[in-house]
């Protein structure tokens, strides 16, 4: 470029060009080629995406448990797609497909996609100025966000889509088996192919079912390359292709396991989902780490199973396409974790790198041409530390955990963490350089360095052949056919790492390491490290393992191609030599079970649904610890679950074991392996695959010991209340609400009820007015102050008042039930309200005059005993007392059933087909029946705790009030004999006996009328109310009678009490 003295320099920034103003003529001037397609942007013009690229702190981190964004009921169960653009307006595809949703600022909006015709969406791009590009199953089509309207772009279906700075659209698709990205232009008439099998130099650049790209600002593609097991970077311009991370990276990188996605940040740090890793990483300034699913794989919050997708708003959240749980996650930026890095301690580390150095390769297999220093880094707490390397030559480090080996320099490669031996390994970017550098270690904390001396390797060979008599196995990962293997016992004579180095001599073999045994049928059990590349077709295969002294171990080979070249060649590197010995396999053991499905099997509701499927339930014993693996009959069309502890037919969730399945289809294959521990209790689950079957099956369980198999019934899930996938455990005891449930009809006035809920509301009426009167006539008796100058008329007095509020109470619970369940629409609040405090009350006032009732009969006792030295004004204040701290005994004894009562609502759905368009229905639900429960569900401890607190209550009382009767009539017997001879003992007790039977008769009554609420409040919560309603209905009434019968117990049989209330009787008349 050359500009004269009037002309106008613009400034540009070359993307790809190459600087050349050194041979300008005039030095003065700056002159660059641009190469052919070279793109020019504005300098200094700040470069806008229509996605978000968050720039992060090095240290940052995010909340692990996620919040569930939309799930199923939105996205369905196929393959969700999302997008969040600048304005954190996220655009989700919606189950149906015809339509996409638009959320901003918790409201959701509506796209509806017109002329749709096509089966499923595959990926969608939103652009700067909110047009839409989605891909379906047949073309791309865009939504033109100012007009409302959608074109049809190009009749192709791209699993992947972008959109780059300058709006041109990358477009990953399959086409005659083979992936390809293609490049439409700005006018979207235009295609070029960017990469494919036609573009491709070198058999490495070929893609091996892409998932994701990424177009970053200087447009370069990445791509994330599934089964390649890589993310591949293509240049600018360039057919020919790099990995940057994952298999077969020329750089020392962590293994991935079929990514789907990568995005990059504001500072190009590479973030990725893992399909079969299931879990998100990520790079920084110290490498790859796991941000999100680290653990495990399921459902929980802080689980993934297959994520997807993925993307960033613009404050940093995570937003994860949790494919196999139906939904999409969003994970919150945690802000503290990017807090300011203290620095404030330093340490220091120079050194040379020499020609006297050792030399490796940075990546396995090439030749030996770095020179290496190892550094041992020891920390003495948890922090974040900055690492920093001063020097003159360009250098390149990483980080290992406890163990280096130069042979394999991608082993043991880590993350920061305490308590952990980490050796740096500093070396150069480019070969056979030397030169020294420094390095600075900054945090809150110090560490120490020291220089590792690695040492060499002993080396240690084998040499064999594959014949076609070696033994076959399937591999670990489903093949579908079966493998000639070798396996060679190991006789290690120091503990250390030692890595194998397999020969392939262009031939596909895998390694695995087991220790003590290995069973071919059962390839899971024993294994301790594997090949990484499996079945790779890489001319070595290598692998990495920590070996200890007198433990017998089994290098198993596996010859994977059908090439003519059968040698096998293992190369063993440690710090000792080790013994090969070649040895044959020991078969596991097998244990059969048959039986058949049919329609008198037991029957539950699969997967939540409303179809019975037939089931049945073995239990599985095992004896020894292992890995066991069960088999299925080919072409069965069954479903195998393991459970722990019990099978809930009710929940087919609970307690269910995750497996992982292999899905081979095959005959002989095992539908899954795991670990069965001895002295555990399993049940394995038979039923339906895909609807309810009825046929003979065969379970194979083969393990490294005999396994015991025998059918189990257990018939206790009755004991929960509500449907399938949504249940409430039952604790013993009945209530009121268990005696009426499956009596009232719900939506009908009590003129349409049974007779049975018609004569309980007559017989509630009918006790509350004789507790009416009962409390009335108790009152006007014991309000008069000259019977209660002793405790025991201040007793009965409060009692009247108590009785009264029993029996009003019990009055209100059981219109409270008829009326709330035969109104289903009552309001939830109004149920929990009524569920937690009138029982309890109703048992807190019934407990109260019971104990009341006790204390009269303890204190006529006591009065026997003390006889003419008995005080009555101390009676009078003990009685007070008592009166007083009675109930904050009680309740304090009964509080917990207001905390465990709850509320507990099942609704009874019914799916509905609705078509929106032919051919593409949706499955929409619509609520039956709707029902509601009071339910206290404790624990055994609780429950125990429950049953003591209720004897206490029931029993007591009458023990008590016996024991007082038989002392007043015993006692008073043996006063009046010693003081009058002429008459017998006897003769006394039976004297007393007659003047004081009803003191006896009074609580015999009483323990009558209290023994049914004793027994239904121990009865199992499985029993079935609803064969005898009357039974059950008729012990809970005559359980509350005692409040009702205050004034026939103790004012009738009493003389003294008699007058008295005849006396309140007149005195009422006179005034009237």
């Amino acid at each position: 470029m050359f500009v004269g003295e009037l002309a106008v320099v613009f400034a540009i920034n070359v993307i790809r060009g190459k600087n050349i103003s050194e041979y300008a003529a005039n030095q003065s001037e700056d002159e660059i080629i641009l190469m052919p397609e070279t793109r020019l942007s504005k300098k200094n013009s700040k470069i806008i995406y229509s996605l978000n690229q968050p720039k992060f702190c090095p240290n940052v981190k995010w909340n692990s448990d996620a919040t569930t964004f939309v799930d199923e009921k939105i996205i369905g169960y196929r393959r969700g797609v999302f997008f969040i653009d600048k304005n954190n307006t996220v655009y989700i595809v919606h189950k149906d497909e015809d339509k996409i949703l638009t959320w901003y600022k918790d409201r959701f909006d509506t796209i509806t996609i017109s002329d749709y015709e096509d089966s499923f969406i595959y990926s969608m791009f939103v652009t700067n100025i909110g047009d839409i590009y989605i891909s379906t199953n047949r073309q791309i089509i865009k939504w033109i966000s100012s007009s409302n309207t959608f074109t049809k772009i190009i009749k192709w279906s791209c699993q992947a889509m972008f959109i780059d700075i300058n709006n041109a659209l990358y477009c990953l698709k399959t086409l005659h088996m083979k992936c390809l990205i293609v490049l439409l232009n700005y006018d979207e008439t235009k295609v070029t192919v960017v990469v494919g099998p036609g573009q491709a130099k070198f058999p490495n650049d070929i893609l091996s079912a892409p998932k994701g790209i990424f177009v970053d600002t200087n447009f370069d593609l990445y791509v994330a390359d599934c089964l390649a097991d890589r993310i591949h970077l293509f240049a600018f311009g360039q057919t020919v292709g790099k990995t940057v991370v994952g298999k077969n990276s020329k750089d020392i990188t962590i293994e991935l396991d079929c990514p789907t996605e990568v995005v990059l940040d504001a500072e190009k740090y590479l973030f990725i989902s893992i399909k079969n890793g299931l879990r998100i990483i990520g790079s920084g300034p110290n490498g790859f780490r796991c941000l999100l699913g680290c653990y495990d794989w399921g459902s929980p919050s802080n689980q993934l199973h297959d994520p997807l997708d993925f993307s960033f708003d613009t404050y940093g959240n995570i937003f994860v396409l949790d494919y196999f749980n139906y939904r999409i996650q969003k994970f919150d930026i945690l802000e503290q974790s990017c807090a300011h890095i203290s620095s404030t301690i330093q340490a220091t580390y120079s050194s040379i790198l020499t020609t006297n150095h050792t030399i490796f390769s940075r990546v396995i297999f090439n030749n030996l041409d770095y020179y290496y220093e190892a550094i041992e880094i020891k920390v003495d707490h948890n922090a974040f530390y900055i690492i920093s390397c001063n020097s003159s030559i360009d250098t390149y480090g990483h980080f290992y955990k406890n163990y280096f080996d130069p042979l394999n320099p991608s082993y043991n490669l880590i993350a920061w963490n305490v308590y952990t031996t980490y050796i740096l390994v500093i070396t150069t970017y480019d070969p056979k350089v030397i030169g020294p550098f420094t390095i600075t270690i900054s945090g809150s904390n110090k560490v120490i360095y020291e220089r590792k001396n690695i040492q060499q390797s002993i080396q240690s060979n084998y040499l064999s052949k594959f014949t076609d008599d070696d033994a076959t196995y399937f591999l670990l990962n489903c093949d579908y056919r079966e493998h000639h293997f070798k396996a060679v016992q190991l006789t290690v004579n120091e503990t250390g790492y030692y890595t194998f180095l397999l020969d392939n001599f262009y031939r596909k073999k895998a390694i695995h390491m087991y220790a003590y045994d290995f069973y071919p049928f059962i390839p899971s059990q024993n294994l301790i490290a594997e090949s990484v590349d499996g079945c790779a077709a890489n001319n070595k295969v290598i692998m990495t393992a920590k070996l200890i002294i007198n433990i017998p171990y089994i290098l198993v080979v596996t010859e994977c191609g059908q090439l003519s070249n059968r040698t096998l060649s293992i190369k063993i590197f440690g710090t000792n030599n080790i013994s090969i010995q070649s040895i044959n396999t020991t078969s596991a053991i097998q244990s059969p079970y048959a039986s058949e499905l049919n329609n008198n099997s037991q029957k539950y509701s699969k997967n939540c649904g409303n179809s019975d499927f037939n089931y049945e339930t073995i239990k599985v014993t095992v004896t020894t610890d292992g890995y066991y693996s069960f088999l299925k009959e080919d072409g069965l069309l069954l479903d195998y679950f393991l459970y722990e502890n019990y099978f809930n037919p009710l929940n087919s969730l609970e307690n269910l074991i995750s497996v992982y399945r292999r899905n081979c289809k095959l005959r002989d294959v095992p539908e899954f392996s795991l670990i069965l521990q001895a002295h555990a209790t399993y049940i394995l689950l038979v039923t339906g695959m895909d609807k309810p079957e009825t046929e003979t099956f065969l379970v194979m369980v083969v393990g490294p010991a005999n396994v015991t198999l025998e059918r189990f019934i257990d018939n206790s899930t009755y004991c929960y209340v509500g449907g399938p996938c949504n249940i409430q455990v039952k604790s013993i005891g009945l209530t009121l609400d268990d005696i009426l449930f499956n009596e009232i009809n719900r939506n009908m006035t009590i003129s349409n009820q049974p007779v049975s809920i018609k004569m309980s509301a007559t017989i509630t009426i009918i006790m509350f007015v004789a507790g009416l009167i009962n409390s009335i006539c108790s009152l006007l008796t014991f309000k008069n102050k000259s019977v209660r100058n002793v405790g025991c008329g201040m007793y009965l007095f409060a009692s009247s008042i108590t009785s009264l509020l029993t029996i009003s109470i019990f009055t209100v619970k059981f219109w409270f039930v008829v009326i709330t369940q035969m109104n289903v629409s009552t309001r939830l609040s109004i149920l929990r309200g009524g569920c937690k405090l009138i029982e309890t009350f109703l048992k807190f006032f019934f407990y109260w005059d019971a104990w009341l009732n006790t204390c009269v009969a303890i204190e006529r006792a006591f009065s026997v005993y003390k006889g003419i030295k008995f005080d009555k004004m101390k009676s009078k204040r003990a009685a007070r007392w008592i009166i007083f701290i009675l109930p904050f005994c009680i309740m304090a004894t009964i509080i917990h059933e207001s905390i465990y009562r709850q509320v507990f609502t099942h609704e009874t759905k019914k799916e509905e087909y609705i078509f929106h368009r032919p051919g593409a229905p949706s499955i929409d639900f619509y609520v039956t029946n709707q029902q509601s429960w009071c339910t206290t569900s404790y624990s055994r401890s609780f429950q125990n705790y429950n049953t003591t607190i209720l004897f206490i209550h029931l029993l007591g009382p009458f023990i008590a009030n016996l024991c007082s009767a038989l002392y007043i009539i015993i006692g008073s017997a043996r006063r009046r004999a010693n003081a009058q001879n002429r008459q017998t003992y006897k003769q006394h007790i039976q004297e007393q006996w007659k003047e004081h039977k009803q003191l006896i008769i009074s609580p015999l009554i009483i323990l009558f009328l209290t023994i049914p609420r004793l027994v239904i409040s121990l009865l199992s919560g499985c029993i079935d109310v609803s064969r005898h309603p009357w039974v059950y209905l008729s012990a809970y009434f005559i359980s509350f009678t005692p409040s009702i019968l205050i004034f026939v117990v103790f004012v009738i049989p009493s003389s003294i009490y008699r007058k008295t209330f005849k006396e309140s009787i007149f005195q009422l008349c006179r005034k009237q």
